[in-house]
Formats: structure tokens, sequence, C-alpha cells
């Protein structure tokens, strides 16, 4: 479904497109045609300003959100755990750009999984970093903290399997290109025997 800015444009080129070429033309069903015609392309061309203007706007979300949970990575304690954190929030970054450069057109659903999964690690590093740091205000603080480091480990291996399956993709490519690339370049046969 066309964005509301793409219709609206398209019936802004529509009205004066139409005005103009019936004064110059004089025939209104020309006209007519012709400004359908340029307000249409004008709507596609909206449209596809509109996607790619959403899914900037998706991955700056993801890439913010990705920051902030290394911050908050950075306040743990724990050794093993703000490592894992942090390498994970390292293979963010790779993982969107690996995923534009290879597949594009899954880049919002890419984010969008990104973001919803950034977003609960956000929200339990944060509450693992009060507790962290207000250990008495919680019974059992201790019991706490350990579950929450092997949750939060689940995070590096999230972003390790993610950027896995998108470098399987992209090897997939790979080997059809090599694949066409032999057919295009065989081997050389043997020389010959005619003198």
């Amino acid at each position: 479904m066309p964005s509301n800015a793409a219709v609206i444009a398209a019936l802004v080129v529509l009205v004066p497109t139409f005005l103009g070429l019936y004064a110059v033309l004089g025939s209104p069903v020309g006209a007519a045609l012709v400004a359908v015609g340029v307000a249409v392309l004008t709507g596609l061309a909206g449209q596809s300003v509109a996607v790619v203007t959403r899914r900037g706007r998706l991955t700056r979300r993801v890439s913010k959100t990705n920051r902030r949970v290394a911050t908050l990575a950075a306040r743990v304690t724990d050794a093993d755990t703000r490592v894992a954190l942090l390498r994970a929030c390292g293979t963010i970054p790779r993982l969107l750009d690996r995923t534009e450069t290879v597949d594009p057109a899954s880049l919002s659903m890419t984010s969008r999984k990104l973001l919803d999964y950034l977003v609960s690690v956000e929200s339990a590093l944060r509450r693992y970093v009060e507790i962290q740091d207000h250990r008495s205000a919680y019974r059992d603080a201790e019991a706490l903290l350990i579950r929450s480091r092997r949750t939060l480990a689940g995070f590096e291996a999230f972003a390790a399997h993610s950027a896995e399956q998108i470098g399987e993709a992209d090897l997939a490519s790979f080997f059809r290109d090599l694949a066409h690339l032999e057919l295009m370049n065989p081997l050389q046969l043997p020389p010959s025997e005619e003198r």
C-alpha cells in the first residue's frame, strides 16, 4: 500500500500537470492520460523513497539501541559476561552491513528482528546492572545475577548465529559465481595430435 506522502505527491503533480497540458494541447483526454502517467510515476518514486527512508530509520534505531546495550554492558562487573556482551554488540553493525550487501531486500526484516531482540537485552541488562549495583535491595541477588548471566550469554550466540546465516547466504552466491566462472573458463584440454 502506498504511503500517504506518495499519494499526496501524486495528486499534487496530477492537477498542475493536467492543467498545463490541457492549456498547451487543448485536448482533455490527451492531457489526462499524460497527467495520470506522470502522477503514477511520481507516486511510485515517492513510494521507493519512503521505503528507503523507513529502512534507514529502522537501521539507525538498531544501531542506537545497540550502543545503549554496549554502554550498559561496559558496567557489568563479571568479566566473562561483559566480554560476551561487548563481542555481541560488536557483531551487530557488521551483521547489518553484511545484510545490506548480501540481501538488501531482507534488511528491514533483519533490522526488526534485531531491534526486538536488542530491546529485550537492554531491558534485562538494565535490571542486571541495577541488581549488581544494589545487591542489598534484592533477596538472593547472587542467584538472580547467575541466572541473568546465563541468559545474557545467549545474546552472543544469537549474534554469532545470525552472522553465520548471512555468511552462508553469501557463500551460496560465491559458489554459484565460481561454477559460472568454471563454465566460462574450462580447464585446458590436452593438445591435439593433429599435425
